[in-house]
């Protein structure tokens, strides 16, 4: 690499990416690793089989015309490998139960272009593990040197999408064995080529499901690209006209977050798991409506309104109540509200086509009402006050929802979580080998047996 292209951000980062190895990477650090691959592979094993998935899938077989090498989770197909993991993005991220805390969802994002790249080239599962840890630390650090999450968001930018495939294409091109200067342009191209935006929420529509898959395609082309010696821009981040940056989110000076500690605070260790198949922002509301329903033994049918009082961005993002698709479902605050009351439960059997038929449920959706509390800042969980027909009202608010990093699962709940999100396709011996893959992955000499175990038998369901 030209020394004077380690000024640049870009330059840190593949400097750190090519230099990465598996003894380098903390104790609990390599854990997490473990855990965001189980818990993604699970999510990607769950939405599968969604109606949404198969008719991208079909769209993208369509489009291709062909076949191809590498492996759609979930199934006995094969396609090439930037639209692999298109669609097994689109998979992870399909049922919103996926990991928090990285570039927003970034197991969806970098774990389908290590594991796909990784099993092409016949990665060991030490190198997969380190890629890991290289895309997610790579993607959050790109979003937080653009001001953090809140920053994208502001501005309309989904950053699953927009930061995500920074760290599809570190992941990518750590596995290729590529030197710093064409990280570096693989880097380049992410930023070129990045994406994505919020405009889904109006409609409930389907494009927040394909945004990680395209991050990870943009990724793998970016770091395929640079391997082949096509040159990408070393001042992608810094540019003052088209850097990435000063084009996506002007006016966030912030961008010594992106290199701050580099190759001492691995930013995987941000990362949350969900316990409920929800958007990340309505979980701390299901947790005090389920601590509610259980402290006073409550029921439905005891209700009058119930009042969230939160942020213009809760307001704006989760408010709807008449839902009438999944992603409405899954973004809407009185309809989980309204599952998690009269079910006890939030999880993946009450966001189906099914259950959005429950007429109880949308009569208490329409008594959950939103309204904007001044003191709860965009990113802070709301106020829930619940009216009840003796006329009490039962009001709480929880800080730091289950599932977080400082209010973490339990490894019994995130198994748990694993087994019942992977049953949608494979049966219950498959799901045996499938974690006990992931967990002795160390000693795997070619990942590309664990994406063998994502197939379905025939006949397992």
């Amino acid at each position: 690499m030209n020394p004077i292209h380690l000024k640049f951000i870009s330059g840190q980062m593949a400097q750190y990416v090519a230099h990465l190895h598996f003894e380098d990477l903390p104790t609990d650090v390599r854990t997490l690793a473990h855990w965001v691959l189980l818990d993604t592979l699970g999510c990607a094993l769950a939405g599968a089989g969604t109606d949404e998935v198969l008719q991208i899938r079909q769209a993208i077989f369509q489009a291709n015309g062909s076949a191809g090498d590498t492996i759609v989770w979930g199934s006995e197909e094969k396609a090439p490998l930037p639209l692999a993991a298109l669609m097994n993005g689109a998979a992870v991220h399909a049922r919103e139960m996926d990991d928090f805390g990285g570039c927003a969802h970034s197991g969806s994002v970098v774990i389908p272009a290590a594991l796909g790249v990784g099993a092409r080239l016949g990665s060991s599962g030490k190198q997969l593990l380190t890629a890991i840890v290289a895309g997610y630390d790579i993607a959050r650090r790109v979003m937080d040197g653009g001001g953090g999450y809140q920053s994208f968001k502001k501005r309309g930018w989904h950053s699953t999408s927009t930061c995500g495939g920074f760290g599809a294409a570190a992941a990518a091109g750590h596995l290729m064995g590529l030197d710093a200067q064409r990280l570096q342009w693989a880097l380049g191209y992410a930023g070129s080529n990045a994406g994505g935006t919020w405009a889904y929420i109006p409609e409930g529509a389907m494009s927040k499901r394909v945004h990680p898959g395209f991050a990870a395609h943009t990724g793998i082309i970016s770091a395929y690209l640079a391997a082949n010696n096509v040159t990408a821009p070393a001042s992608i981040f810094e540019a003052p006209w088209g850097g990435y940056y000063a084009t996506y989110v002007p006016d966030s000076d912030s961008s010594n977050e992106a290199v701050r500690d580099l190759g001492q605070d691995f930013r995987i260790r941000l990362v949350g798991f969900k316990p409920y198949a929800a958007c990340r922002g309505i979980h701390s509301s299901i947790d005090v409506i389920l601590g509610l329903r259980e402290k006073y033994q409550l029921q439905a049918k005891e209700v009058t309104k119930i009042v969230v009082r939160g942020s213009r961005t809760h307001l704006k993002q989760l408010a709807k109540q008449k839902v009438t698709t999944l992603l409405d479902a899954q973004m809407s605050l009185p309809y989980s509200i309204a599952v998690a009351l009269i079910s006890g439960g939030a999880m993946l059997d009450q966001y189906t086509a099914e259950a959005l038929k429950r007429e109880a449920v949308h009569a208490l959706a329409a008594q959950v009402e939103l309204k904007h509390e001044a003191s709860v800042a965009d990113g802070e969980e709301p106020y829930i006050d619940v009216y009840l027909q003796d006329g009490r009202v039962l009001s709480d608010r929880v800080l730091v929802a289950l599932g977080g990093r400082q209010n973490p699962l339990t490894e019994t709940q995130l198994r748990a979580k694993f087994r019942t999100a992977a049953s949608a396709s494979l049966n219950e011996a498959q799901i045996n080998r499938l974690e006990d893959c992931v967990f002795s992955i160390e000693k795997l000499k070619h990942c590309g047996q664990l994406g063998l175990l994502l197939v379905p038998q025939k006949g397992s369901q």
